[in-house]
């Protein structure tokens, strides 16, 4: 009690009750619900209805959509946070492994989780630092158990990391700072969570192609391809992504 009454005015505390949970101007709609929220909030209620079938991408999708809306971002912003997000996520979990997965760590809430702090940091303008800051946070918080499958805490999983991610974009905008070698350092997330990490596979043909396109694989084979491209044509012509949630209000 002394310790936090000591450091009620230290900046760390300053930054986060200023800028988490967020402003209230910031103001976001989960898919399919029509009262508005926090983004923070709305990211969590779209991972938890995604469910347990939710895919890599989504927290970083979630993320994107709801800090999109909350300023009221450009389709083709959101479209691009949602590519770099599900990106990170899997470069991330190709590097740790198989070891990751059989220590029993569910990968959408540690690696999903980083690609959701990358996705809202896109959206919001985050800076080179910044977004280092966001990533280290993210990863600090990174977790999600395979054991907790057939429960409503796997879809829990998910949609925390949503929120998580955002979260950790915003502290870092408002310049809180994360261990610059959270994934990598002696004592990182891939030091600590996997046996088997292969820091090569994270720069594995980066600018050259896209490792993300193993998640779409399912969908282009199942000949939704044509859909899907055309979902995210008209995404990326809005002005205003708050047009493509309220069409589902």
């Amino acid at each position: 009690m002394l310790d936090a009454l000591n450091g009620a005015r230290t900046e760390r505390v300053e930054i986060a009750a200023a800028d988490s949970p967020p402003p209230a101007r910031m103001r976001a709609h989960a898919l399919g619900r029509p009262a508005p929220t926090t983004p923070l909030r709305a990211a969590f209620l779209m991972g938890l209805a995604a469910g347990e079938d939710a895919t890599l991408a989504t927290p970083a999708v979630c993320a994107a959509l709801a800090t999109g809306e909350s300023v009221d971002a450009p389709g083709a912003t959101v479209l691009d946070a949602i590519v770099a997000g599900t990106e990170i996520a899997v470069r991330v979990e190709r590097a740790l492994g198989a070891g990751h997965r059989d220590r029993g760590w569910d990968t959408r809430g540690t690696c999903g989780r980083l690609g959701a702090a990358i996705a809202a940091g896109r959206v919001l303008g985050l800076q080179r630092d910044a977004m280092r800051d966001a990533f280290g946070i993210a990863a600090t918080a990174a977790s999600g158990l395979t054991e907790a499958r057939g429960t409503m805490t796997a879809a829990y999983v998910v949609g925390a990391a949503a929120a998580d991610g955002i979260e950790a974009a915003l502290l870092a905008r408002a310049e809180f700072t994360g261990a610059p070698l959270a994934l990598e350092g002696r004592r990182g997330l891939a030091a600590l969570m996997s046996p088997s990490f292969d820091a090569a596979l994270l720069v594995d043909g980066l600018g050259e192609r896209f490792a993300f396109e193993s998640i779409a694989a399912p969908l282009v084979e199942g000949g939704d391809a044509p859909a899907l491209r055309a979902l995210c044509a008209r995404i990326e012509r809005l002005p205003s992504i708050r047009e493509l949630v309220e069409a589902t209000l």
